[in-house]
This record gives structure tokens, sequence and C-alpha cells, in this order.
């Protein structure tokens, strides 16, 4: 299972042998933060807990298995704990439905279950023996139940694809004959001097005005040096960028501020390889993942001369890729945007920029081989 809590107790799962709570039963539950196992073969609940707690609000896998009396947890990269049942009985019978994330109403809960709060948060996926469970499509019933924010809610994988969500990225499982990983017939490449796409329609300048503003993108790149994305509202900007490798953020939250600078300096990313980058403007903080990595988040203040100007109409909306020659460096810094290649585009998790179809402008682009 893998799943994100917001709050430190609830039922994950649980399936029971009658409707009463009696007889034989099954529970996994967060309670106060750890993650518990309990089960009753017939004669006497064991009960299993991780080592320790999770975090809340990220995402976290569980592995669960039970062979006969013998039950294994394992929580992330946590040592496995293991329990043994009382008894002689080695067969557990569940005869009703299997609930996820609550219940009805906690009177078919057996009392021996250490919480009786439902899950709060997002359950991502559910693999039972092997085998995916289409969450809401294999569904009964359900009360309180709606998409967790994520990249797949928008369709990034379009209509031939099939979105695959990993924690807070996705794959696409796309049919033959597509050439890239969002199921399209091959992103775009860019060549760094004077290479770009724009886009400034009202959707794109609405999503990134928002603040928090969260960006996730896949991109490979041979470039040392060059900007990847420049976002600009004409009263805050965003630029993802490399400098000697290194993946950088900037931004401000208003024109008045103080550039803000977050700085990846653990990896370089200028091998060629594809990449994926998470980066979050939230107030005045800034946050930068690369491939799943660890989270950075140290910043330094960059001082804007008082009579330096902000930044020309003409560099409103998104850039991609890069600017033009006669913008870039004098707006973001850069001398040039980027060699490589730029894919799986999303902004605030639900928006995905077609940026092959969509593009109000485009310059010197090429496709990429993948």
């Amino acid at each position: 299972m893998t799943f994100k809590p917001i709050m430190s107790d609830g039922l994950l799962i649980y399936n029971g042998h009658r409707i009463d709570g009696t007889g034989d039963f099954m529970g996994l539950y967060l309670n106060d933060g750890f993650v518990e196992f309990i089960y009753d073969l017939g004669t006497g609940a064991a009960i299993i807990r991780s080592q320790e707690r999770v975090i809340l609000s990220e995402w976290h896998e569980v592995r669960l298995s039970r062979t006969g009396r013998l039950a294994i947890l394992t929580v992330d990269n946590q040592l496995p704990v293991e329990v043994l049942a009382p008894g002689a009985f080695t067969q557990l019978s569940l005869p009703q439905n299997m609930y996820l994330g609550g219940v009805p109403n906690f009177g078919v809960v057996s009392p021996q279950v250490r919480v009786r709060s439902a899950f709060v948060g997002c359950i991502q996926k559910v693999q039972i023996n092997g085998r995916a469970v289409a969450i809401l499509a294999e569904a009964l019933g359900g009360a309180n139940v709606d998409n967790c924010p994520h990249p797949c809610v928008a369709r990034p994988c379009g209509e031939d694809g099939e979105c695959v969500p990993e924690m807070d990225y996705f794959t696409c499982k796309c049919k033959p004959g597509y050439r890239d990983h969002l199921c399209s017939r091959g992103p775009p490449s860019f060549h760094g001097i004077d290479s770009y796409f724009h886009l400034s329609d009202p959707t794109t300048m609405e999503a990134i005005s928002t603040d928090p503003l969260d960006i996730n993108v896949r991109f490979k790149t041979s470039s040392e040096t060059g900007l990847l994305l420049w976002a600009f509202t004409g009263s805050s900007f965003v630029s993802l960028g490399l400098k000697k490798g290194a993946l950088e953020l900037r931004f401000t939250s208003n024109y008045k501020e103080d550039e803000m600078l977050v700085v990846h300096n653990s990896s370089t990313v200028h091998d060629g390889l594809w990449h994926r980058v998470k980066a979050v403007r939230d107030g005045s903080t800034g946050l930068l993942i690369v491939d799943n990595g660890p989270a950075i988040t140290r910043q330094s203040v960059q001082i804007r001369p008082p009579d330096k100007p902000f930044a020309p109409s003409e560099a409103e909306g998104l850039f991609i890729g890069g600017m033009p020659h006669r913008l870039i460096g004098p707006v973001t810094g850069y001398r040039a945007g980027i060699r490589g290649c730029i894919a799986d585009l999303v902004i605030n998790a639900d928006y995905h920029l077609g940026v092959i179809n969509r593009s109000a402008m485009r310059h010197n682009i090429g496709e990429c081989e993948v």
C-alpha cells in the first residue's frame, strides 16, 4: 500500500468475519503516527507495530505479509518487524467486504482495534497478492472520497496512455508506436541559444500566478549552465536553471521582495540522462527535489539593487527551455537556455501543459530522440 497521511490516527484497512466485530478479523491502521497491524485467527489477537512513526503529509509504502500464524510488516526503509499469532489456528476467515480508509460505523470493527477514526489523507495504491486493486472502479460504495492532488489528475498521458502514479510523480503506460514517456510522438528538444517555447494565454498565466506554486518536470541536458524554465506574472517570478551542473531555483513572491535562491548541489544533472525535478515556491520558502531524492530547502537572499528593473513586459508568461537571446541575460542572469529535452511539465499537480500543441510561440525547436 502507498499512502500519504494527514492525521496521525486512522483506519487504513479492515476486514472481519461478522458485522458485529466478533470473530476473525484483520486491521491496518495508524495509531499516534505508528503503523499497526492486528489480526485474530480465532485464538486471540496478535499485533505488530512499525519501529518509527511515519511523517505526516509525505508518501509512505507499507508491505504486509501473513503466512499462517506469522505476520511481517515493513514500512518504507525501516527494518521489518514480525509477530506470531497465539494458538494453533492458521487460517483467517473473512467473508465480509473489505473496508479501505474507514467504515460506515465502528460497530463493525473489533474492539481490539486501537483507533476509532477514519484515515485522513491519500491512498494511492493497494496491491493484494500481487494484484493491483482499482480502488475506485472496484469499490462497492463509499463516502467523502475525492481525488487527491496529483499530476495524474490532469491526464498527462493523454487519451492513449495510462497514468501510473508513483508517489508525487508518475509514469505513462503507452500503446505501441509512441516515442516518449508522455505517450506522444516525441518531446521537444532545445538548442541552447534562442530556443524556447513561450506561453502567455490566460489559463497559463492563472496557473503560474498561484502561491504556493508547484512545478513538476522531466528533462535531460548536456548543458552545465542554462535556463530550464522562467515564469513571470509581472509582479513575481520563478526560474529554474542549471549552474555548474547543479539545479537552482530562484524566485520572488512579489516585486518588492528580494530574490530567494535554493541550490540543489548534492548532485549534478547535466549528464544527458532523464531527471525529474519538483520545485515549489511557498511564500518566501523554496524547495527542490531531484529524482525522488531528499528535499533541499537551503536558502540565500540575493539583494536586488533598487534601481534594477524587475523585468520587461516581454518577459511575462511561461518560457520553457530558454528565452529570446536579447532578453535572457538581462532578465534571468543566464546567457542561454539548455541544450536538451523537456517533457511531462505539470504545474500545481492538476494542470498539464501540452507544450507541443498549445504553445503560443515557439522558436528553434526540434524533436527529442528518446
